[in-house]
């Protein structure tokens, strides 16, 4: 319900792209992870009304030191943009709409939506 509620109130924002589940999937929704290529800039804009937001996998898979061997000299841009450009919003069992909807408005906020 929560992630519906962000799907609602982010839709159209800004450059912002919402995660989209398949239609045969049912999500656990335990991230609720966008993508822009402003994401330090709203990360910023969050923190400093009190939003935390996180930085999940912001190092492209083939670029992590474990894979450095195994992928020297390799580029990947659709992996690299898309970990430039995650942030994983708020969310959990233990946030409740009043939350979720403070998130959406100071990122509707910062698109000056």
């Amino acid at each position: 319900a929560l992630a519906a509620r962000y799907a609602e109130g982010l839709r159209g924002v800004g450059d912002l792209t919402l995660p989209v589940a398949h239609p045969e999937a049912r999500p656990a929704w335990h991230l609720y992870v966008v993508r822009t290529p402003r994401r330090d800039a709203l990360k910023d804009h969050l923190a400093a009304r009190g939003v935390q937001a996180g930085l999940h996998y912001p190092v492209a898979a083939h670029q992590q030191p474990a894979h450095a061997e195994r992928f020297r000299g390799v580029s990947l841009p659709r992996a690299e943009a898309w970990a430039a450009s995650v942030l994983t919003l708020p969310l959990s069992h233990e946030h409740d709409d009043a939350e979720i909807d403070r998130v959406i408005g100071a990122v509707r906020e910062f698109y000056g939506a």
